[in-house]
């Protein structure tokens, strides 16, 4: 096999048609298996494939981009590095975005495999960094992507933020907003990796220099700021470092500016998403130490400005709620909670179809409980807060099962998968008239994700440890049977041949 792609690859420089050559070289690769092409391209020479990049043929272009990419990826990255780094470094530049994106896909391909010895070759890491400011998203995102490989090795993040490689970020980091806020991006997905991380990029200057971006007045600016930093706030080293610039305290001053200040209200949802993230990982800490957050959701809740804010705060309350700390940090709020939870009830049943399912989702993350937390204590939380949404709210949610919505009948399954872990509210599914039936009814659900949210119910009641003295030990079994049967069982039909049948 390596004779004819020896014998094509060699005629390359002597033929005036060259999209013949990569066509032939094209369907060649392509019905040889991956290994046999690693063990042919060993021992291949290709410069002449790259020299075929050299042209405004589209056509030429394509077909020598599907080549390269079949013999490079057959290569180990050090020897694409060692023979190849001029070639792919030159192709970083080239006026084709699929050149580009070839040339950056190798690169980054080596970044995850091989960093310090990509950290040898200082100007191709200097052609990644200017890579970044790609008018193509893609390739910038895997310039973005080799950069933070580079950034998460210990014995190599020094050589990113120092001489010619810090000045080339200096450089892209003051062309525009768009790609200033690319090179952001790769400074805080390397400071939450690691502490070491965070370390090298403060020292740098270059995360203070993006945490100064919060104080431009510019509103976009600022929110694609709150956006990242949520990402930061995520980890703990990144919360405490954002604690200790005084960075949660600008926020909190932020939002509390924005009662006054008509432009500081378009950085509401911005602010309350991050600071709705921090809480899902410190609910206690955010709650106790952040009463303008606090006051904002729940005023948006029982009197919204508007119904994206309307629906983000009910998101919020759902979002805290996921787990048992959120939940006791929302009881600590007493009748600011209840009358939350009477709110996200009213407009379960009085909002649109889209604020619904939001309300559904947020039900089925704050009424859920595993198990292994069903305290006395949680039960009869979430039982209250179930009771706050109303009354007979089970027969309401039955009604939207009738409803010719699949995205709505998706999130109103997942809400009952939520309640069947719990025996309170499987005495109601057991008591309500027909919802027995309705659970092993599999003719309910048309689409795969309808089944599969079906199934999901089935298997927690089957597997739960309260259920069978609830739903009686024979309706079990039956449970039982329809998980052994999976999602998507269907039951066979017998045919009966009639006599005069064709």
């Amino acid at each position: 096999m390596a004779a004819p792609i020896n014998s094509l690859i060699d005629s390359l420089p002597n033929k005036e048609d060259k999209i013949e050559v990569l066509s032939d070289l094209k369907a060649l690769l392509g019905n040889i298996p991956v290994q046999s092409i690693c063990s042919v391209v060993a021992n291949v020479s290709f410069s002449s494939v790259f020299d075929c990049l050299s042209t405004e043929n589209r056509e030429q272009l394509e077909l020598c981009c599907d080549v390269l990419n079949k013999l490079l990826k057959a290569l180990s990255p050090d020897v694409v590095l060692t023979q190849f780094q001029d070639e792919i470094k030159t192709g970083l530049t080239n006026d084709e975005a699929a050149v580009r994106k070839l040339c950056i896909s190798e690169i980054e391909r080596i970044s995850r495999e091989m960093v310090n010895e990509l950290l040898q070759y200082e100007e191709l890491v200097i052609q990644v960094v200017k890579t970044m400011a790609d008018d193509v998203l893609e390739v910038a995102k895997i310039a973005g992507n080799t950069l933070v490989n580079i950034g998460g090795s210990t014995g190599s993040i020094t050589t990113l933020y120092g001489g010619a490689v810090m000045s080339a970020l200096q450089d892209i980091l003051s062309s525009n907003d768009t790609v200033r806020f690319r090179v952001y991006e790769v400074i805080v997905t390397i400071s939450s990796q690691s502490i070491s991380g965070l370390h090298s990029c403060s020292e740098s200057g270059l995360l203070q220099q993006f945490l100064n971006e919060l104080h431009r007045d510019d509103i976009l600016v600022q929110l694609n700021c709150l956006e990242l930093l949520s990402d930061l706030a995520l980890v703990e080293h990144g919360l405490t470092y954002l604690d200790q610039q005084g960075v949660l305290a600008t926020l909190e001053n932020m939002m509390r500016s924005s009662e006054s200040d008509p432009l500081a209200g378009f950085l509401v949802p911005g602010l309350i998403k991050f600071f709705g993230c921090v809480a899902r990982i410190h609910p206690k800490e955010v709650m106790t130490a952040n009463e303008t957050f606090v006051s904002t959701v729940f005023t948006n809740l029982s009197a919204p400005q508007s119904d994206s804010m309307h629906s983000l705060a009910i998101q919020t309350v759902g979002f805290i709620g996921s787990s048992v700390e959120g939940k006791l940090a929302l009881e600590k709020l007493g009748n600011k909670m209840d009358t939350g939870v009477r709110c996200i009830g009213k407009a379960l049943r009085e909002t649109q179809h889209d604020t619904k399912i939001v309300v559904l989702q947020a039900l089925a993350t704050l009424l859920k409980l595993k198990v292994p937390d069903q305290t006395s204590e949680l039960l009869k939380l979430t039982e209250c807060w179930y009771n706050n949404l109303g009354t007979r709210t089970f027969d309401y949610l039955v009604s939207l099962a009738d409803q010719p919505f699949p995205d709505l009948r998706i999130a109103l399954l997942s809400f009952y998968n939520s309640l069947a872990l719990q025996p309170w509210s499987q005495a109601i599914m057991n008591s309500h008239p027909g919802f027995r039936e309705y659970l092993l009814d599999r003719s309910t659900e048309k689409s795969k994700e309808g089944k599969e949210g079906k199934f999901a119910i089935i298997s927690t009641l089957a597997n739960s440890p309260t259920s069978a003295e609830i739903f009686g030990q024979p309706y079990i079994v039956q449970l039982k049977a329809y998980c052994s049967q999976g999602p998507f069982y269907v039951r066979a039909q017998a045919e009966v041949a009639m006599e005069g049948d064709s």
